[in-house]
């Protein structure tokens, strides 16, 4: 059976896992501004198929070139977001690990009273 890890072993456990979680997310953050100077580049070669239209439509076959330019890209952003999700979950996991070792609770509010009432005012509970 293994030890429980002490209170500063969990400490240290939060702190790497928020710097793990803050180098994901600023990773999502380049990887998305690299496809979007991709997309800004070859739109300013190719033209844009709809220039009013801000999104790419994949069932659109016009938008089909520009995907095939930027997938590689986009798969990049793709997995980046997975990893951040996952940095955030694992932070997380330690947070509570370590909430629990201090005996530290967080209690649900409680729920406001529902009040019904219809166009005339009257409760309807």
């Amino acid at each position: 059976m293994s030890k429980k890890p002490s209170y500063q072993q969990l400490v240290e456990r939060v702190a790497a896992l928020t710097v793990d979680w803050y180098r994901a997310q600023a990773l999502v953050r380049d990887v998305r501004q690299l496809l979007n100077n991709e997309y800004q580049q070859y739109f300013a070669a190719h033209g844009e198929p709809e220039p009013n239209f801000r999104r790419i439509n994949p069932n659109d076959p016009a938008y089909t070139p520009v995907i095939n330019f930027t997938n590689q890209t986009y798969e990049q952003l793709q997995k980046a977001k997975q990893a951040k999700g996952s940095a955030k979950r694992r932070m997380e996991t330690a947070v509570r690990a370590l909430m629990a070792y201090r005996g530290e609770v967080i209690e649900a509010p409680r729920l406001a009273a529902v009040r019904r009432a219809n166009a005339s005012g009257e409760t309807l509970q």
